[in-house]
């Protein structure tokens, strides 16, 4: 069996990129403050490495770093992963917070998603073919272009969801030092959001990512930081990576985790229509035992923007594990 979820892996890898990079600032004007967000336009050429595809070519992907905070010592570099049809702008709070602390926030739009162009159909979680396919990869990429600047900091990197699951990965390869994983999609549902009660929604290629199947939070203070639309709003507008998505969901299940990659992981509550919250604990408590786990019950699945008594404490206890790795020899 699980040579066959690798080969159906391999048959998705319908589209591939091999990458060529150029570092821009962004012309156009962002609804988000100049600092500390500092955004670049990275190109990639997009190529397939069997058959030439007319309809991808170069792909500008929004690149860069939230600043560190300029009144504590700066700490290091973060790499932050994001979800299925998120976009970087919508983490102005986890970011903050980490940049309060003296972390500098390192990160990336997938294609097709916030401000980047292409779709999420030339990405995958896992592709044994094209490496270059692989978010992983592109994440590492992102990292050397801006890791002059890090210092000598440790490869940490935080990843929500679909992140959390790359971010899983790149744990399991041995390139991060240490992960905090946030609702990760290692137990991925098929019908996620809206579609966990409609399932039709699937089919007729509504929009399924819906902010209040996200959070629980309404911001009633009137300061909602999703300030990009979900991009794409269902994984059936994405078939080839959403396939891709469940197929190495499923194949993360047996990976084992190196003792001496440390790893913090927030689960959600039973009621995430997005990621099994139970099984995910089972799995991890089999192959990375030496993980620390903290659930929150009643939380939806962007732990980071739910109510301020559960996403401040994430964001305090985040911190708190990011200052005791680098704090180790």
């Amino acid at each position: 069996m699980m040579k066959n979820i690798i080969l159906f892996v391999s048959v998705l890898s319908a589209i591939g990129c091999s990458f060529l990079s150029k570092r821009q600032p962004q012309n156009e004007a962002s609804p988000l403050p100049a600092a500390p967000w500092h955004f670049d336009k990275t190109l990639y050429d997009v190529k397939h490495p069997y058959l030439a595809n007319p309809l991808v070519s170069d792909v500008n992907l929004r690149t860069g770093y939230y600043a560190q905070s300029q009144v504590k010592p700066f700490k290091g570099c973060v790499m932050y992963l994001e979800g299925l049809g998120d976009s970087v702008a919508n983490q102005q709070p986890l970011f903050n917070a980490l940049s309060e602390s003296g972390y500098r926030v390192l990160f990336f739009d997938y294609m097709g998603q916030g401000q980047s162009e292409g779709s999420m159909n030339n990405s995958r979680v896992l592709d044994p073919v094209n490496d270059s396919l692989q978010l992983s990869s592109q994440a590492k990429f992102v990292w050397d272009l801006y890791a002059k600047d890090c210092g000598q900091s440790k490869k940490l990197v935080i990843g929500w969801s679909t992140g959390g699951l790359v971010s899983y990965k790149m744990a399991r390869d041995g390139w991060a030092d240490a992960v905090v994983l946030i609702a990760p999609g290692i137990h991925a549902k098929k019908f996620i959001g809206e579609a966990a009660t409609a399932p039709t929604a699937l089919i007729s290629l509504k929009a399924v990512i819906s902010e209040r199947t996200l959070t629980r939070n309404t911001f009633s203070d009137g300061v909602n930081p999703h300030v990009d639309p979900a991009k794409p709003d269902s994984p059936a507008k994405v078939p080839l990576f959403a396939a891709n998505l469940l197929a190495s969901s499923l194949l993360s299940q047996q990976w084992v985790i190196n003792s001496k990659v440390k790893g913090l992981v927030f689960l959600s509550g039973v009621e995430d229509t997005y990621v099994d919250r139970d099984a995910t604990l089972a799995t991890l408590k089999r192959n990375a035992p030496h993980f620390k786990t903290v659930s929150y019950d009643g939380a939806l699945h962007e732990i980071q923007n739910e109510l301020p008594e559960v996403a401040f404490d994430m964001y305090q206890k985040t911190t708190q594990f990011l200052d005791q790795i680098i704090s180790e020899n």
